[in-house]
C-alpha cells in the first residue's frame, strides 16, 4: 500500500533551521550592540588564515577570513573566533608568533566580543550595517513563519484524531449527531461544539441550552442563567432583575438581554481577523521607525548614525510594548457593569510647542461600576461622545475586550444600535452592520 506524501518538515531539519535562524540573529543584534555600547581592549590574535575565494579576483579582494584571539579583562582570560568574508590579508602567523587587535566587548559580558572592526559603524560599510539592521527582522519573521506551519500541521494532525475517535464512536454504538454549524459528527452531550465553538442546542435537560451548564435532576430552570430547562428561554423573573422598565412603556420583542452573538462562529472569526490585522500594522509601526531612523542617520549628515539608531530602537521598543499590552487586555474575560454616573468637564490641551497655544475641549467621562466591584471610566472628546449619548445612568452594560465595545442591556427603547465590531451606528431595524456586514449584538 503506498504511503501518503507529508509535506510537514521533519523535526531535526526544523530543529536546525531554527537554529541558524537564531545565531544569525545572535550575530546582527550582537555586532550592533558592541558598535552601540561596546567598549574596546587590546587583544592577542594567535591564529589567523585567509582564503582566497575568487581566484580571478584581484589579489587582496574575495577573501574569508578566520581568525582566533584572546583577551583579558580584569584578570581574566576569553577567547574569541570569528570568520567573516572581507579584502583583508595579513600574512599568515607563524609558529608561535601573535599579533596585536583591538576587540569590542561587553565590560559585563566579556565573552560577547568581536574584532573592533567588525564592530565599527565607520569601518563596517553601509552594506553590512544595512544587513545587520534587517537581518533579524528577517529572521524573526522566517521564525515566525516556520513556527506557524509547525503549529498548522499540529492542529490538522488533532482534527484527524478527534475524526476518527468519533468515528470509532459512531461504530461502536454511541449516540451521533451533527453540528447545526458547520456540520460535524458530535458526540451527544456536548454542550459546544469542539471544531467551531458553535453552541448545540441538546434535547436532554440534563444540559442548559442556553449556557451548556449542568442543570440538576428534576429542576425546571438553570441554576446558571435561569433559563427554562426545557425550553431554553429566560424566565421572566431574570430579565425582570436585571433590567426593570416602566410601566407605561411598551417593549420590543428580542432586544432586552445580552446577546449570545459574542460567541457565533462568524463573531469569533471577525475578533481573529481584528487580531491579525491590528498585529500586522503593529510589525509595520516597529519596523519603520527600526528601519527608517538607521537609514535617514546614514543619508543626513547632521544626524549622527548613532543616534538615529538609538533614537529607531527606543522608538520601535515603545510601540511593541504598548501593543503588547492591548493585546494582553484583549484576552481578558467579559465583564458586566451599570452606570453610575456621567458627567462633563472643560479641558485645555497645548498645540504645538512651547510657544504654542492652548486649545480647550469638552471631555466626557461615563463611570461603570463592574460586578467584581471595580470603576470603569469611559473618557471621550468634544463631538465624540457616542458612548456619552448612548448609555444612561442605571444601563446595564456588557464590555467586550475582543472589540473594546460596550453592549447594552436593554436595547428596547433604542433607535439605534452601535456595531461591536467596527462601532458603526446602525438603525436598531437592521439586523448585520450596514458597514462591515457582522451580526450585530441584538
Amino acid at each position: 500500500m503506498a504511503r501518503k506524501k507529508s509535506n510537514r518538515i521533519p523535526l531535526p531539519i526544523l530543529l536546525l533551521i531554527y537554529a541558524c535562524l537564531l545565531y544569525a540573529m545572535y550575530v546582527s543584534l550582537s555586532t550592533l550592540a558592541l558598535a552601540l555600547w561596546g567598549e574596546t581592549v587590546t587583544g592577542t590574535v594567535d591564529s589567523y588564515d585567509s582564503r582566497r575565494d575568487d581566484a580571478t579576483a584581484e589579489v587582496n579582494r574575495s577573501r574569508t577570513i578566520s581568525k582566533g584571539y584572546h583577551f583579558t579583562v580584569n584578570g581574566k582570560a576569553y577567547r574569541g573566533y570569528v570568520i567573516y568574508r572581507s579584502d583583508e590579508q595579513w600574512p599568515r602567523l607563524s609558529g608561535g608568533e601573535t599579533r596585536s587587535e583591538r576587540i569590542s566587548y561587553f565590560s559585563f559580558f566579556p565573552y560577547i566580543n568581536k574584532p573592533a572592526a567588525l564592530a565599527d559603524f565607520s569601518q563596517m560599510g553601509e552594506m553590512a550595517i544595512i544587513y545587520h539592521l534587517f537581518s533579524p527582522v528577517g529572521c524573526l519573521f522566517l521564525l515566525l513563519l516556520f513556527t506557524g506551519t509547525l503549529k498548522r500541521g499540529n492542529k490538522a494532525k488533532k482534527a484527524v484524531r478527534k475524526a476518527a475517535a468519533l468515528k470509532n464512536n459512531d461504530a461502536s454504538g454511541g449516540a451521533i449527531m451533527s453540528c447545526p454549524n458547520c456540520g460535524n459528527s458530535l458526540p451527544e452531550g456536548n454542550p459546544f461544539c469542539p471544531f467551531c465553538g458553535a453552541k448545540v442546542q441538546q434535547g436532554n435537560a440534563d444540559i442548559c441550552r442556553a449556557c451548556g451548564a449542568a442543570i440538576p435532576q428534576d429542576a425546571e430552570f438553570c441554576i446558571n442563567c435561569g433559563a427554562a430547562a426545557n425550553k431554553g428561554e429566560a424566565c421572566p423573573a431574570q430579565v425582570e432583575s436585571h433590567a426593570p422598565q416602566s410601566s407605561g412603556h411598551v417593549q420590543r420583542t428580542g432586544l432586552v438581554g445580552f446577546s449570545e452573538h459574542c460567541s457565533n462562529p462568524e463573531i469569533l472569526e471577525a475578533a481573529r481577523k481584528n487580531r491579525k490585522f491590528s498585529i500586522g500594522c503593529m510589525w509595520v509601526l516597529v519596523i519603520v521607525p527600526l528601519i527608517g531612523f538607521p537609514v535617514a542617520g546614514l543619508l543626513m549628515d547632521d544626524f549622527p548614525f548613532r543616534e538615529s539608531v538609538i533614537v529607531g530602537v527606543g522608538l520601535a521598543a515603545v510601540i511593541l510594548i504598548i501593543n503588547f499590552f492591548y493585546h494582553l487586555g484583549a484576552k481578558k474575560p467579559m465583564w458586566e457593569g451599570t452606570v453610575v454616573n456621567k458627567y462633563s468637564k472643560e479641558r485645555s490641551e497645548r498645540r504645538g510647542g512651547e510657544d504654542g497655544h492652548y486649545r480647550t475641549y469638552t471631555e466626557y467621562t461615563t463611570v461603570i461600576n463592574t460586578d467584581a466591584g471595580k470603576k470603569r471610566t469611559v473618557r471621550e472628546k468634544d463631538s465624540q461622545r457616542h458612548m456619552y449619548d448612548y448609555l444612561a445612568v442605571g444601563d446595564r452594560v456588557r464590555f467586550h475586550p475582543r472589540f473594546g465595545t460596550y453592549e447594552k442591556y436593554d436595547k428596547s427603547k433604542d433607535r439605534i444600535i452601535y456595531c461591536n465590531i467596527c462601532s458603526m451606528m446602525n438603525p436598531i431595524q437592521n439586523d448585520r452592520c450596514k458597514r462591515c456586514g457582522n451580526l450585530l449584538f441584538k
